[in-house]
């Protein structure tokens, strides 16, 4: 004997792939027969009866819902390939010269990443490590925070910081900053490397120090200072002290951080002339680190509605997901126009309504062509307009913002885009990156306002470009701390995770501004 509950489970897996027609029948079999069905008997002739009725309204369902049509998986998997057909990763014969340009410069790309990342990890070289550890007995910066951290992989932000500039190569800016966990709390941390010049300070070193600095200050992170430095670097004084965004900045941030209830701890396991230690400011608080279920938000070609789905292992790389976040993305591909402008501006006003971060994956246009019609100035005039929109939306929207580069950062587009103006609260390249005003590539396009007796020549033109070509890769864009750091394809789901659960802690702090800093010297 089935009961009426039992014979209305039968039912529970059909929404979800019934037709108007199918829904029609649903609830007039459970109403009909609900009293009637008695025996196993019954009821299974009843399910047989519209099973029948089910295949020639729906073709392509199968009825293995039921116990005596279960259809074999390769039957199944045939009919599916019918309706959803299957990429099978091969690239067509027109296509392939592409694919293998492509592969090149992507194969080119990561060759450099690791012969820089391999130099940079070397610190001040060979002679300069041997002095530090035998002559000074002092421990490796890497060494020191391997003791302080947990036994996890930290971010480490701008890695290549200081690499092949106009004073020289000053590797990793000649200090370590990142986001590590100490006692499974996401701390910011802040280590001179004493192998390089003895770790003196660079213009290059207060302009890193100052973005861990914003990053701490944005995620409400605890700061941890590991302070061995020989000084400012005196020949380019002018340029590490007087000014608002310069050394002295440091200090400005860490009585704000204070003021704002952010524990801070200054260790001095070296020493530090010209300018005094850090001081180490301490304000109590305890913070609880959570995780959260959640999903994805996605759909083309910018980015935008929610799916309802968990990321996949095969998103944004193919690492394992270690925890799940909520999250919006914003993705562009090429120009972003009107109609992808004003879709993104009301998504972005959505997310930060419902406090989603955001994340975006930038892959702007190198230019929009000039309008030579008064319909395509009229068309170019409503771009803006959407564009301005866009901006004022990532601009105002209070929630956590992530951007990663996946392609080219060209002009006004980027800014729509959280381009580094906008304040992200990370910002990342990959190693093909391309970040400037326009594509070098594209350059003879553009009108050159010039003299009529100054007439430039193709070599200048070529100089030009040449020039544009080499500032505008990603090495040269995180030389300069216009990010914080390039990190490669396969490894872009593992950092965003990180980056989610660290902007996530935040939200278990009650601190509020109070009058005055908290000092204990």
């Amino acid at each position: 004997m089935w009961n009426n509950i039992t014979a209305c489970s039968l039912w529970r897996p059909f929404p979800s792939f019934m037709s108007s027609r199918i829904q029609t029948l649903t609830p007039l079999f459970i109403r009909n027969y609900k009293d009637f069905c008695k025996d196993r008997q019954t009821i299974w002739t009843l399910q047989n009866s519209l099973c029948q009725v089910m295949k020639k309204t729906v073709p392509t369902l199968k009825c293995n819902m039921f116990p005596h049509c279960f259809v074999s998986n390769k039957a199944r998997y045939g009919q599916y390939t019918k309706t959803f057909p299957v990429l099978d990763g091969r690239i067509p014969s027109v296509c392939e010269h592409v694919f293998e340009e492509n592969l090149r410069n992507s194969e080119a790309c990561i060759q450099r990443y690791s012969e820089l990342l391999c130099k940079v990890s070397k610190g001040g070289g060979e002679n300069a490590i041997l002095r530090h550890t035998q002559r000074n007995k002092k421990l490796l910066v890497r060494e020191r925070l391997r003791m302080l951290l947990d036994d996890e992989t930290f971010l480490e932000l701008s890695p290549f910081a200081g690499v092949d500039l106009p004073y020289g190569d000053v590797p990793a800016a000649g200090c370590l900053t990142g986001i590590g966990k100490i006692c499974g709390i996401w701390c910011v941390f802040m280590a001179n490397d004493a192998t390089i010049k003895g770790g003196t300070i660079y213009p290059i070193s207060v302009k890193k120090q100052l973005r861990a600095q914003q990053i701490a200050i944005q995620n409400k992170l605890l700061s941890v200072y590991l302070v061995d430095s020989g000084g400012a670097f005196l020949p380019l004084q002018a340029e590490l002290f007087p000014d608002q965004s310069h050394g002295g900045r440091i200090f400005y941030n860490e009585a704000i951080m204070s003021a704002m209830k952010i524990p801070q701890v200054a260790v001095v396991c070296g020493s530090c002339t010209a300018g005094g230690a850090y001081l180490p400011t301490m304000a109590e608080e305890t913070v609880i680190v959570d995780k959260i279920g959640t999903m994805f938000l996605a759909g083309p070609p910018l980015v935008k509605a929610a799916t309802g789905e968990d990321i996949s292992s095969e998103d944004l790389g193919g690492a394992s997901m270690h925890s799940k976040h909520l999250v919006g993305i914003v993705a562009n591909n090429g120009e972003l126009t009107h109609d992808a402008s004003l879709k993104g501006s009301h998504f972005v006003q959505l997310c930060s309504q419902r406090c989603v971060p955001i994340l975006f994956l930038q892959n702007t246009a190198p230019h929009a062509p000039e309008p030579t019609s008064l319909s395509q100035a009229e068309d170019h005039t409503n771009r803006l307009k959407a564009q301005a929109s866009m901006m004022a939306a990532v601009a105002c929207a209070a929630v956590p913002k992530i951007t990663l580069v996946i392609g080219g950062c060209y002009g006004n587009e980027s800014y729509a885009m959280c381009g580094r103006s906008f304040d992200p609260n990370f910002l990342f390249l990959w190693p093909n990156a391309r970040v400037a005003l326009v594509d070098s590539r594209h350059i003879s396009t553009f009108p050159q306002a010039r003299d009529d007796d100054c007439i430039g020549d193709d070599s200048e033109l070529k100089h030009l470009k040449d020039k544009l070509d080499e500032e505008s890769s990603a090495f040269h864009s995180s030389a300069r701390l216009w990010d914080d750091g390039i990190i490669l394809p396969q490894n872009s789901r593992k950092v965003i995770v990180q980056c989610l659960t660290i902007m996530k802690q935040q939200k278990y702090q009650t601190a509020s501004l109070q009058r005055y800093p908290v000092i204990r010297l």
